[in-house]
């Protein structure tokens, strides 16, 4: 298990990010941007810089509630990542935030990104690292744990609900570490950053101490190939100018 480049806290992988787009920023005038899998809402600030975001989603509840929340997509689309039919090299930037976890044949998708991304464009890629502790017990425990998890652990009342996180965990082989460098590769793209992130031993409480001593055992069980020390990884990915 090769070691992995960790950010600190969100403040630090969005500062990471936003530097990135800012550069692409730098080369266009209104930033086309592509959200690939719609969250409750546009998580970065890119202050200064005008942009039109496209909201794709398979799921048209999330994309309601999105557009209720804070309606600010300028353009919508519901529909299937592999399937859509969407202009050649027409973003500047591809962003998707725990999504390609959810699946299937993920290649397809990857393709469509490398296909819409226009040259120098770049492609950010959030996903849980299916070669952790926390992407092995993922991979592995069904669906109504992860709804379970959510509503009574972490308090989300409506998870599980349409429009709602978590849905069912695929994790097709090619989401991973080497599947992602081998899809740069094919398409001559440059693999920017390649950052790891805790988002499960942040704080200090008892059971924290206690999650943390269980992730250490499972990782030794495995021969330390499950990583524990981190469980998100992000992907930054650009394409090249010419």
């Amino acid at each position: 298990m090769d070691s992995i480049k960790l950010v600190k806290n969100t403040r630090e992988e969005t500062a990471v990010i936003e530097a990135h787009i800012r550069e692409v920023a730098g080369n266009t005038g209104e930033l086309k941007i592509l959200e690939a899998g719609c969250g409750q809402k546009w998580p970065l600030k890119l202050e200064g810089i005008p942009r039109h975001i496209t909201g794709v989603d398979i799921d048209e509840a999330a994309l309601a509630l999105r557009q209720q929340i804070h309606g600010d997509l300028q353009n919508i689309i519901t529909g299937d990542l592999r399937a859509l039919s969407l202009p050649a090299a027409h973003f500047d930037v591809i962003y998707t935030s725990y999504v390609l976890e959810h699946i299937e044949n993920i290649d397809k998708v990857l393709e469509n990104f490398a296909l819409w991304l226009k040259p120098g464009g770049v492609v950010v890629i959030k996903v849980p690292d299916r070669d952790t502790v926390y992407g092995f017990l993922a991979r592995h425990t069904p669906h109504w744990l992860h709804v379970a998890y959510y509503r009574y652990i972490k308090g989300k009342k409506h998870a599980g609900k349409p429009g709602h996180i978590p849905y069912p965990i695929v994790y097709d082989p090619q989401l991973s570490r080497s599947g992602i460098k081998a899809f740069c590769a094919k398409h001559q793209l440059t693999l920017c950053k390649e950052m790891g992130k805790n988002n499960y031993l942040r704080k200090r409480a008892k059971k924290d101490k206690i999650v943390r001593v269980v992730a250490q055992v499972i990782s030794r069980l495995s021969g330390n190939k499950l990583a524990w020390h981190y469980n998100d990884i992000i992907f930054i990915i650009q394409k090249p100018a010419s």
